[in-house]
């Protein structure tokens, strides 16, 4: 029974996972960043908690509003750590990322469950990133970024993200209790791996922060 029920909990606490990825984007001060992968995990951990057992006492809203949001957190989360990656200046950035949060919205709202819930803002920044970076490549005549992005965070992010949905679309029928939990594990990884090691446009305010109470409150301001 201990078994069973401890099972029965693995998307839950599988959905804590990115937790670690909002500490070391916190740290690398990507706030924003950590700020939406917080959100993603409170409507995450709330989602299977209430589909869990004996944990509808945490059911304080309607499961249509804890799965929209799940799914919405997740898509959104995909997107800005794409935008994180592709390092664009201000005012394109902020402008690329709240597109991404007003048609995310709009798109999840008409389907949820299809595919192009992830694969449009997928598709999207890689082909924003694409045209940035050939322009870059054009003006240097050289390789642009440095060969590390590509080796170290484009390449095993991506390999990641697309092990991610190829868990949760076409393997979750085998058990879904642990390929599911092992998809969110590969999410989060995803996220780690595409988060540049540290933001450029967050300035010079000596290190970064670290994954204290206080820099919660701040990545939620």
């Amino acid at each position: 029974m201990g078994t069973l029920v401890a099972k029965l909990l693995l998307p839950t606490l599988s959905s804590l996972a990115l937790l670690p990825a909002a500490s070391i984007a916190a740290r690398r001060r990507f706030h924003m960043e950590a700020m939406v992968y917080l959100f993603t995990t409170f409507f995450l951990v709330l989602y299977h908690a209430c589909n869990g057992p004996g944990l509808s006492v945490l059911c304080f809203m309607r499961h249509d509003i804890l799965e929209y949001f799940s799914i919405y957190g997740t898509a959104l989360s995909m997107w800005v750590s794409l935008m994180a990656l592709a390092d664009f200046d201000e005012p394109r950035r902020s402008t690329f990322v709240m597109f991404g949060v007003l048609t995310l919205a709009v798109r999840i709202y008409q389907d949820r469950r299809g595919y192009g819930v992830y694969s449009g803002p997928i598709g999207t920044a890689v082909l924003l990133i694409a045209a940035k970076w050939l322009l870059k490549m054009k003006e240097k005549k050289g390789l642009y970024p440095d060969m590390s992005v590509y080796t170290q965070q484009l390449g095993p992010g991506l390999c990641f993200g697309a092990l991610a949905l190829m868990l949760r679309f076409f393997f979750e029928d085998w058990d879904y209790t642990y390929v599911h939990s092992f998809y969110h594990c590969a999410l989060a990884m995803s996220f780690v791996l595409l988060l540049p090691k540290v933001n450029k446009k967050a300035g010079n305010a000596g290190a970064p922060a670290k994954l204290d109470c206080s820099t919660l409150c701040c990545a939620c301001i």
